[in-house]
């Protein structure tokens, strides 16, 4: 049964997912740098994209049972994400993968991210300017490539998830609470 829910975050999304799943799953969330939870224990792992992988996903899964993994990227999420996580990061059909727009900061990134991201921002604003019915998730990834900050067109994302832990829990056995000693 999956215990926590562990996650690595640059500019925020990652741990607000994190968080807001812990909120309303009642299952604790933890920075993966600093979790010290038991080896092999059943979790949710949730982390940013960086060309096509999940960062800090491989190192959770040597020290974890990762059942679920939320990726978190500046773009409108696609159904081709899931298959490149898999691919990437070695994936069985037993994982679950939801895709989910995130924040962006171009602030918040780590110096050697910057060049790169900024050559990233420079083509997804030549790919989606000017292109009429872009959906509120292009939207707001065109205004965070432009201009380097911007926030998800939806948190809501996240529920698909949240769904998912909830079928996947084992049910209370209620009897065993009012069994005598």
């Amino acid at each position: 049964m999956i215990s926590a829910i562990i996650y690595t975050s640059t500019s925020g999304s990652c741990e607000y997912y994190a968080r807001e799943m812990s909120r309303k799953l009642a299952i604790p969330c933890y920075d993966v740098k600093n979790c010290g939870l038991p080896k092999g224990m059943e979790v949710v792992f949730i982390g940013w994209l960086m060309n096509g992988k999940v960062s800090g996903l491989d190192a959770a899964m040597k020290d974890y049972d990762v059942k679920g993994v939320v990726q978190v990227g500046m773009g409108a999420p696609t159904d081709a994400q899931e298959k490149v996580c898999r691919s990437k990061h070695g994936l069985g059909a037993d994982v679950k993968v939801f895709s989910l727009q995130g924040r962006f900061d171009m602030d918040k990134l780590p110096v050697y991210f910057k060049p790169v991201m900024k050559m990233v921002n420079k083509s997804i604003v030549a790919r989606l300017e000017g292109k009429s019915n872009l959906s509120d998730a292009d939207k707001a990834t065109l205004q965070m490539a432009k201009t380097g900050k911007g926030e998800p067109a939806t948190w809501d994302g996240i529920n698909a998830a949240i769904d998912w832990v909830k079928e996947t829990r084992e049910p209370l056995d209620v009897m065993k609470w009012h069994e005598p000693t």
